[in-house]
């Protein structure tokens, strides 16, 4: 498999999940309509950036929720205040996932010929 981002060895780890049926998620942006700049992980986004209690699999993956009231509640306050959400359909070809972390935020590695952009739609402006 292709990912979008180059990953490191045995990433997505082995227990996250190949996305097979469709499921739907969550992911804060900055624009409307997103651009590809919205799906650009933690790693690409700040290369030098030194990560605490997340791994550099994690690092290269795309941060998503699976509870749209979550995200709504986390794109008005702390850091990501101001962000928009992006309700994104995931189906047979978008890559791994794997839950990383509280409530619904999941870890997600997208394949390099998912079109992300297609299957995605904004929600609650």
């Amino acid at each position: 498999m292709t990912y979008r981002e180059t990953l490191p060895d045995g990433c997505p780890p082995d227990d996250a999940e190949e996305i097979t049926a469709s499921l739907t998620v969550y992911r804060l942006v900055r624009r409307n309509p997103p651009t590809d700049d919205d799906f650009r992980s933690q790693r690409a986004e700040k290369p030098r950036l030194v990560l605490r209690n997340v791994t550099e699999c994690q690092a290269r993956g795309l941060s998503v929720l699976t509870d749209r009231r979550e995200a709504e509640r986390r794109s008005q306050g702390g850091n990501l205040q101001g962000s928009m959400v992006c309700e994104i359909i995931l189906s047979r070809g978008a890559g791994r996932i794997l839950p990383t972390g509280s409530r619904s935020h999941h870890t997600w590695w997208p394949l390099a010929g998912y079109d992300i952009l297609a299957n995605c739609r904004m929600v609650g402006l």
